[in-house]
């Protein structure tokens, strides 16, 4: 009879508190996170690029600028240029590299070149 007490008293299982329900709700939280954060760090960049780009096109004339910053942008255009990057395997390690060369093309930009 005990047994039989135990059933009667034991709460019935809700299907929203099951773990694997649980975690699925939570994986979909994640996925939503996931794209979020994604979108606002293709932002962040694009911005940072777009400013680099217009910088670049506020530029002197190249007769008109100096040795040392003629040197400094055909660095950075070589450093553009050998970027080996393989973007159909979706690495961080790509991501990485295209974040660290924004950056350093943010040294175009007036502002952001002073910090």
């Amino acid at each position: 009879m005990t047994s039989m007490k135990n059933k009667k008293n034991a709460r019935p299982r809700s299907v929203s508190t099951s773990p694997v329900k649980v975690l699925e709700t939570e994986l979909e939280k994640l996925r939503q996170d996931l794209r979020a954060t994604v979108r606002a760090y293709a932002a962040r960049l694009e911005i940072n690029l777009a400013e680099s780009r217009a910088a670049l096109g506020s530029l002197k004339p190249a007769e008109e600028l100096s040795r040392e910053r003629l040197n400094e942008l055909r660095d950075l255009m070589i450093h553009v240029r050998k970027r080996k990057l393989k973007p159909e395997k979706g690495r961080r390690k790509d991501l990485r590299k295209i974040d660290s060369l924004i950056e350093d093309l943010q040294l175009l930009v007036p502002d952001k070149a002073k910090r």
